[in-house]
Order: structure tokens, then C-alpha cells, then sequence
């Protein structure tokens, strides 16, 4: 089993991001960051993000996020469904924290636990507790702020939020992402997206649980992404029959085409 401790106690903060989308190839050369500490569960957490290659060096998918603006839901999305397809602590806060439910500290422990998690080391601060403490670092970000993933309360627990998904394209990419996560199927119902299921460990997350958006949020959204790329995505709901199909010709990486043209030459 991965470990679910990808970043360790050093969760990015919005500083390192800001640097990192400022100077892109040249953070790496020139940070404030502890090598081994702190600059390498970042590099994880921007691998994982595809906003970074093997070799530190930005991606296509970085100069796209960087076009449409880092800071903004859409990019953060974007971002969000990388980290939930690679990440498994980022997989782990998707799959097992239910939207709108308030999670103590010692319960987020236990369900850790039960997922497998054990101490660290003697004289480190226990998985357990980095995992929920990334959390914390991690909404301070535009995860937070701008997508609106989730928030720690006074008291510490944690929650997750339902996002705010501005750009239908995005939900139409973390369609493609589960399908390719799901051997590829590319045809389903949305009662299949809409089961909030944490047995699906081994396979895809819904964008619906992504992002935590109902029947009422994805109906529309797919009726529209329907009639606006047809090429993409077929939904039909009539006669109380729901069918969504992917095209087959069709991937994650063409749906980040449909991205480029507007936020590359804006």
C-alpha cells in the first residue's frame, strides 16, 4: 500500500506556490526551502499536480494553469483532479471525507487508522497528525480560498466543502480522468457517478465527489457540456432513462485543448 503521508509535516503553503508559479523553472535553483524537508514533498506534491516533470522542470499543464490564472477555481480544479488521480493522501481526503460533514481531529484519526496508516518514527510527529495537518496548510491555499475545497473549523475539525466549479470543461476533464482511472469505460449513469462509495480505492473518483456536486449541480452541467461538445460527451436524461457516454477518440488531454486556444492567446 502507497503511503497515505505524501507530504510528510511540509504541506505547500501559499508562498512556495506563489514562488513557484513566479519564477517556474528557476524556483529550484533559487527557493528559501530546506532541500530535504520541505522542498521535497513540494516537488511531490507539484509531480503528482503535473505541474512539474521528473527532472523539476514545468509542464505544458503548468503553462496552462499559469495562462488561466493559478489562483482562480477553474486552474485549482484542474489542479484538484491531478492530485486526486495521483496522490494518494489527496485520493484519501476525496474518498473518505464526505462533503459537508464536520470531522474531529480524533475520528480523522481513527478513520486513518482503519485505512492503514501507522505511527511514525519515534521523535516525529505521528502520520496521523501531519496527514490532518496538511489539511489546514493545504485550504490556506487557493484550494481553499478560491476552489473552496474545504476549511478546519475553531474547534479543528475538518471539512470538506462543495466547490465552486465555475467552468463546466472542468468537470467535463475530471469525467475523462475517472473514466481513465475506470479501465477507460467511458459509458455510465449518473447514479453510478453520484454513488458515494469509498470502495472505489483501486478505481477512479467521480468529480461529483471531487467537488462534491449533486444531481441538481450535474444535471445541468452535463446537459450543457452536451450540446456544447458533442465531439466529447453525449447525455441524454428523457423518459426517466439517464446515459452518459465518453467519446472513444477522446481523452483528459483533449479536454485541456479545449483550455489552450482562449487562455493562450488571452
Amino acid at each position: 500500500m502507497a503511503t497515505l503521508n505524501t507530504m510528510s509535516n511540509h504541506a505547500p503553503k501559499y508562498e512556495w506556490l506563489a514562488a513557484f508559479f513566479e519564477k517556474k523553472n528557476g524556483f529550484f535553483t533559487e527557493n528559501s526551502l530546506n532541500k530535504k524537508n520541505q522542498e521535497r514533498p513540494f516537488s511531490r506534491f507539484l509531480r503528482d499536480a503535473n505541474l512539474i516533470d521528473k527532472s523539476n522542470h514545468v509542464t505544458p499543464f503548468e503553462e496552462l494553469i499559469s495562462a488561466i490564472g493559478w489562483e482562480t477555481d477553474t486552474a485549482q480544479g484542474l489542479i484538484l483532479i491531478n492530485l486526486v488521480s495521483e496522490n494518494p493522501q489527496f485520493k484519501w481526503y476525496a474518498a473518505k471525507l464526505d462533503v459537508g460533514r464536520r470531522y474531529s481531529r480524533k475520528a480523522t484519526i481513527e478513520m486513518l487508522i482503519a485505512s492503514g496508516v501507522e505511527p511514525s518514527e519515534k521523535g516525529r510527529l505521528d502520520a496521523h497528525e501531519s496527514i490532518c495537518y496538511a489539511f489546514k496548510r493545504l485550504v490556506d491555499t487557493p484550494l481553499g480560498t478560491s476552489l473552496h475545497w474545504g476549511y478546519v473549523s475553531d474547534k479543528g475539525d475538518l471539512v470538506r466543502t462543495k466547490c465552486s466549479v465555475s467552468d463546466p470543461r472542468v468537470v467535463l476533464y475530471g469525467l475523462f480522468k475517472f473514466a481513465e482511472k475506470c479501465d477507460n469505460y467511458k459509458e455510465f449513469t449518473l447514479t453510478t457517478l453520484l454513488i458515494d462509495s469509498s470502495e472505489r480505492d483501486r478505481d477512479g473518483i467521480s468529480p461529483t465527489r471531487i467537488f462534491g456536486l449533486d444531481r441538481n449541480d450535474m444535471t445541468p452541467i452535463l446537459i450543457g457540456l452536451s450540446a456544447k461538445y458533442p465531439e466529447f460527451i453525449s447525455a441524454s436524461f428523457a423518459h426517466d432513462l439517464e446515459k452518459i457516454t465518453l467519446a472513444e477518440d477522446k481523452s483528459s488531454g483533449n479536454v485541456l485543448d479545449l483550455f489552450k486556444g482562449e487562455a493562450l492567446n488571452g
